[in-house]
């Protein structure tokens, strides 16, 4: 069993019988009443994401999730499209279910799917990829104050904010976790 106060995100656990991921989590401590955990969670065959709160200490079921190796190949109107590495069997996912992954996903990136209970139920990204920038406005003389951002368009389409020094072509490191950028390649 797992207290409130091991919390990690990507942490899956059983909530009232169905696999729950942790997605954000916050300990509140009111100056009334008992501690508690303020989370956001995802569910692992849904995709649902909702906001629950648990008592301090609460305890839960760990689940415990399997990892495929594949590698993504396109995206169509509805789907993701990925390959196994070692079957190359293919597999899609509803683009609804992976909208915050596909922001930095190119053909071949390698990744894994979560496998829960023999079916697949979402992939997990490496923790840091790196994207090309494709559009990025000139840096304007003068605007050089210390921690200047502008926003650029990844190959994704993915915004992002970064230092004024970044231009067009260059490439990029992106913290999955957060979508912001982490330094140049």
């Amino acid at each position: 069993m797992l207290s409130t106060n091991a919390f990690q995100k990507g942490l899956v656990i059983q909530i009232e019988s169905e696999p729950w991921q942790i997605v954000d989590y916050q300990f509140v401590n009111p100056g009334k009443g008992s501690a508690f955990m303020r989370t956001t969670v995802k569910h692992m065959k849904t995709g649902k994401v909702v906001e629950k709160s648990f008592k301090s200490g609460e305890a839960f079921e760990e689940i415990e999730l399997g990892y495929k190796k594949a590698i993504f190949l396109y995206k169509d109107r509805k789907n993701g499209i990925f390959s196994l590495k070692d079957t190359k069997e293919r597999i899609s996912l509803p683009i609804e279910t992976i909208q915050w992954e596909l922001n930095f996903l190119i053909p071949n990136t390698e990744l894994d799917l979560i496998n829960l209970d023999g079916k697949i139920h979402g992939l997990k990204l490496p923790a840091k990829i790196e994207l090309k920038v494709i559009e990025a406005p000139p840096a304007i003389k003068g605007n050089t104050a210390t921690g200047a951002k502008k926003t650029v368009i990844l190959e994704t389409g993915h915004n992002v904010n970064v230092p004024i020094f970044i231009s067009e072509g260059e490439v990029v490191t992106i913290n999955t976790q957060t979508g912001e950028y982490s330094g140049r390649s």
